[in-house]
C-alpha cells in the first residue's frame, strides 16, 4: 500500500473540510452568533494536521485499487471526526460519540440526529449541520479529484470506491472532467431549488437548509417538525427535486449533451421510475381504502407522493406522521428505502441497478435449472451483464445481509428493545434514511445506548460507501495482527 500518497489525499482532505467550514463561519458574522470561533478554531486545528500531510512527497507513484478504497473509507472517517468538532466544543453536543453521530450523519447524508430540539441551535450551527449533507452527497472525493487531479490510474480507483452503485462509467475520458461536471450539475440543481423555494415564501438561509438536504437525499431541517408545516407548493418543489437527486446525475450530461432520448431510454432510470410512481399510486389507494384519506385526493396524492419519493430516495423529509398511517403503507415504505435511488446519484439504499440485475439474474438461474442446455446471459441497458459483476452484486447482497444483522443482534442487547424497534433503526441507519418509523424518530438516537450509537455510526458509512471500502479497511487494520498470529502459531 502507498501510505504516503494515501497520508498526503487525506491531508488535502482536511484542509478541504476546514475550507468548507468558512462557509458557516459567514453565517455566524451575519446573524451576530459567537459561534465563529469555535469553527476557526477547528480551522486551524485541521490545517496544523493536514498541512505537514499534504507536504509529503510519494516515493513511489503506484496507486492500486485496494488504495482507492483505503483511501475513500480513511476520508470518510477523517470528515466525520473533524465534521464533529464544532458541535462539541460549541456546547451543542458536548458528548463527542453523539457529535460524532451528528456529523457521519450528515457526510453520509442519513439524516437521522441525536438532537432533540433542532430548533435551538444557533443559524451557523444548522448551516454546517446541512452543509455536511451537501459536501457527502455528491462525495468529497469526486470533488477532490475536480480540484486535483491524481495520475498514476488513482483517480478511477478512487472514484470506483465512493460512486455508488455496481458500476462507475466516466461521462468523459478524463476522471477529472467527469468530476467536475458531476459537481457542476449538482451545484446547478441546488441553485435552482434554492431559488424556487425563495420563490415559494422561504427565506434564504431556510431555502439552502432545505436544498442542501435534498439535492443530497439528506433530510436535515431547521424545524422540529421537519417540513410539515410547509405549504402545498413549497413540498411539491421538494417531492420534484428529490426525485432528480435519485437519478443517476450521469444521466443529466447526455440531456446536456442533446442526447435526451438516451437518458430516457436508461433502464435504471425507467425502472426507478415505474417503481417510485407504483408506490405512490398503492400509498394513496391503500389510504382511501383505509380512511387515512385527506380533505380531497389532491392532498392525499400529495402526501402519497412526498411519502414514497422521500422513502425510496433516501431523503428521510417528513411532512407528515406516518406512524398514524396503515401498517401496510409503512412497510411498503420500509421496502422501498431498501431498493433506494439510482446508481450515480445521492440516493441510498441497495440502488435499483442491483436489484433490477439481481432478480434478472436469478430468473435466468432458475431458467437455467428447468432447461440445462440453454444459453442464458443477463442484459442491462441493452449490455450484457458480466460475470464479474454478478458476482459482485451477490456478494454485496451476501454482506448486507450478514452486516444487517450483526447490526441487529448488536442493538437488541438494550433491555428496553424491541425487535421492530431494532429492525427499522438499523433499516435507518444502513439505508442512510431518516424517515421515523416504529419507536425510531429523526431525532431519538440519542436515547440509544453508546455501543449501539457506534454501530449506527459503522452502518451509516457502511451505507454511504457500499461496504467494500469499510471491509477492506477492516481487513487493513486485522491484517498485522493476523500475521503475527500466524508466525506464533508457527513457532509453536
Amino acid at each position: 500500500m502507498n501510505w504516503k500518497r494515501i497520508l498526503k489525499i487525506l491531508g488535502f482532505i482536511m484542509l478541504i473540510t476546514g475550507a468548507f467550514m468558512l462557509l458557516p463561519m459567514i453565517v455566524a458574522f451575519i446573524y451576530h452568533e459567537k459561534d465563529w470561533i469555535y469553527f476557526l478554531i477547528t480551522i486551524v486545528g485541521l490545517a496544523v494536521i493536514g498541512v505537514p500531510l499534504y507536504m509529503i512527497k510519494p516515493d513511489d507513484q503506484n496507486f492500486f485499487s485496494k488504495d482507492g478504497y483505503l483511501i475513500v473509507a480513511l476520508a470518510w472517517i477523517v470528515m466525520g471526526l473533524a465534521g464533529a468538532v464544532p458541535f462539541c466544543i460549541s456546547g451543542l453536543i458536548p458528548d463527542y460519540i453523539n457529535a460524532v453521530f451528528e456529523s457521519v450523519s450528515g457526510f453520509t447524508t442519513s439524516g437521522i440526529s441525536i438532537l432533540p430540539d433542532v430548533e435551538a441551535a444557533s443559524h451557523s450551527m444548522l448551516f454546517w449541520r446541512s452543509l455536511t449533507h451537501w459536501i457527502g452527497g455528491m462525495g468529497v472525493l469526486v470533488f477532490v479529484l475536480a480540484l486535483l487531479p491524481v495520475a498514476g490510474g488513482a483517480s478511477m480507483h478512487i472514484m470506483r470506491a465512493e460512486a455508488p452503485g455496481p458500476t462507475t462509467d466516466k461521462v468523459v475520458p478524463k476522471i477529472s472532467e467527469t468530476a467536475k461536471f458531476l459537481y457542476i450539475a449538482y451545484f446547478v440543481l441546488t441553485v435552482a431549488e434554492i431559488i424556487a423555494l425563495v420563490i415559494a415564501k422561504l427565506s434564504v438561509f431556510q431555502a439552502c437548509i432545505i436544498s442542501f438536504g435534498t439535492l443530497a437525499t439528506g433530510g436535515f431541517s431547521f424545524l422540529n417538525s421537519s417540513l410539515a408545516t410547509f405549504t402545498a407548493a413549497q413540498q411539491i418543489i421538494v417531492i420534484i427535486f428529490m426525485y432528480l437527486a435519485g437519478i443517476n446525475f450521469s444521466l443529466f450530461f447526455l440531456v446536456v449533451t442533446k442526447k435526451t432520448k438516451k437518458a430516457l431510454a436508461d433502464t435504471e432510470l425507467i425502472w426507478y421510475t415505474i417503481i417510485m410512481a407504483a408506490t405512490v399510486v398503492i400509498i394513496t389507494a391503500n389510504l382511501y381504502i383505509t380512511g387515512h384519506q385527506f380533505a380531497n385526493f389532491g392532498e392525499t396524492l400529495r402526501a402519497s407522493a412526498f411519502a414514497g419519493v422521500s422513502a425510496m430516495t433516501s431523503t428521510g423529509f417528513a411532512a407528515f406522521d406516518y406512524n398514524q398511517w396503515p401498517l401496510f403503507t409503512r412497510g411498503l415504505m420500509l421496502l422501498v428505502m431498501f431498493i433506494g435511488g439510482c446508481a450515480g446519484s445521492t440516493g441510498g439504499g441497495i440502488k435499483v441497478s442491483r436489484v433490477v440485475i439481481l432478480v434478472k439474474s436469478l430468473r435466468l438461474y432458475i431458467k437455467k435449472k428447468m432447461h440445462p442446455r440453454s444459453i442464458n446471459v443477463t442484459f442491462f441497458n441493452k449490455q450484457m451483464v458480466s460475470d464479474e459483476i454478478i458476482k459482485d452484486i451477490l456478494v454485496y447482497f451476501g454482506l448486507f445481509v450478514m452486516i444487517y444483522v450483526g447490526s441487529m443482534l448488536i442493538v437488541t442487547t438494550e433491555d428496553s428493545m424491541d425487535f421492530g424497534t431494532a429492525f427499522a433503526s438499523v433499516a435507518t441507519a444502513i439505508n442512510n434514511n431518516g424517515i421515523e418509523f416504529k419507536n425510531v424518530g429523526a431525532a431519538g438516537f440519542g436515547n440509544y445506548a453508546w455501543w449501539s450509537r457506534i454501530v449506527f455510526i459503522i452502518d451509516m458509512l457502511i451505507g454511504r460507501l457500499e461496504i467494500f471500502p469499510i471491509v477492506i479497511l477492516f481487513g487493513a487494520i486485522t491484517s498485522p495482527v493476523r500475521k503475527a498470529y500466524r508466525q506464533i502459531k508457527r513457532k509453536v
